[in-house]
């Protein structure tokens, strides 16, 4: 199988977000952790006010800190895949007006992270404060074989900001025209 790597990429006019707000143990969302049972009502995002004119909602909406947050088109297309180890946790988005926009928007959590980095072709950097994490990457490797084969969307252990979809998910994503994302080969990705 395939990976690439998945970032929501925004188009002309569309919202960018701030921090996910009102939601407890926040950082829970990067360890692999679920959070089905005890996500936060009323968590919600603000549109970030350097974009004042980038008002509109895409499929895939950039957020500051890696997140994936949908939009229910994206939910129901991703939910009919089956997909294993991942949970859409509900959010509201606020405009630059501080109104709610007509959703609903979800956030896709990735639980189970893989420990799938092959560290003999990876060119990279260990956290200084967390060795078990690296804190710049490129020429990313992946080692296939330690990756849960029945996974089409994950993060990995050792770098958990950057999705990782399997090919024939990304080609269910293009073929439903789902905007706001783009993918990048895990050997030219930079972080």
């Amino acid at each position: 199988m395939r990976y690439l790597i998945g970032e929501a990429d925004a188009g002309r006019g569309a919202c960018q977000l701030k921090s996910l707000m009102d939601f407890e143990r926040d950082f829970e969302l990067f360890d692999g952790i679920s959070r089905t049972s005890d996500s936060s009502a009323d968590a919600y995002f603000e549109m970030d006010e350097d974009f004042p004119d980038d008002i509109r909602t895409e499929d895939f909406i950039v957020e500051l800190t890696s997140l994936l947050v949908i939009s229910e088109r994206t939910r129901q297309a991703l939910d009919a895949t089956g997909m294993k180890n991942n949970e859409f946790l509900p959010v509201t988005i606020l405009n630059h007006k501080g109104r709610k926009e007509k959703g609903p928007f979800h956030i896709l959590h990735q639980v189970m992270l893989q420990d799938c980095i092959d560290f003999e072709k990876t060119v990279c950097e260990r956290n200084a404060l967390d060795p078990d994490l690296l804190s710049s990457i490129s020429q990313l490797a992946l080692d296939e074989r330690r990756i849960d084969p029945t996974v089409s969307l994950f993060r990995m252990k050792h770098f958990p900001y950057a999705p990782m979809f399997r090919e024939d998910l990304v080609e269910k994503i293009r073929a439903a025209g789902l905007t706001g994302i783009k993918f990048t080969d895990p050997s030219l990705f930079k972080y």
